[in-house]
């Protein structure tokens, strides 16, 4: 993934769509909820 800033390329981090049941339990309940909503849509992974 690019990001084109002043002409210059910089490269982001990709996007996380697999998460671990072990990165779940340290996240806040919003961002909990968002997890479980798109991973029950199958756009993420859950890796047991």
């Amino acid at each position: 993934m690019a990001i084109v800033r002043k002409g210059k390329q910089q490269y982001g981090l990709p996007k996380k769509t697999y998460w671990h049941l072990y990165s779940l339990q340290s996240l806040q309940s919003e961002k909990l909820a968002e997890i479980v909503n798109k991973v029950l849509k199958k756009e993420y992974v859950l890796i047991k």
